[in-house]
């Protein structure tokens, strides 16, 4: 599922509007490593506009996300395609972040979901 040895986190922001409305959230950056890009929003790709910003992770792969804010899980998926393993966090600014290419899940929410 990942290729290489870096574990892209992608966000995406539920509506762009959003960025110009009032509302104010602070995010946090979800990995303990320094901020570095592998990937930006709008890079162009082979067949596509890229669509959020992937984190360099010092070429370790399952290293721990945190929530870059407050929010409740509105969306799991697992796929052997496209985003992969995804998480999808909204917040109470209306903001959605997106958690993918995820290594693994932790071990209660794969039981969780082998269960379902």
């Amino acid at each position: 599922m990942l290729k290489g040895s870096k574990l892209k986190i992608l966000f995406v922001f539920g509506c762009f509007l959003m960025h110009f409305s009032s509302a104010q959230v602070n995010f946090a950056f979800p990995i303990d490593t320094p901020l570095s890009f592998s990937g930006t929003f709008g890079e162009l790709r082979s067949n596509h506009y890229h669509s959020g910003l992937d984190f360099k992770t010092e070429g370790k792969e399952g290293r721990s996300v945190k929530a870059a804010a407050d929010g409740w899980v509105s969306r799991i998926k697992m796929s052997a395609v496209g985003f992969g393993n995804v998480i999808y966090l909204d917040h109470p600014s209306a903001h959605t972040t997106v958690y993918a290419h995820l290594h693994h899940f932790h071990p209660e929410l794969m039981m969780y979901l082998d269960s379902a």
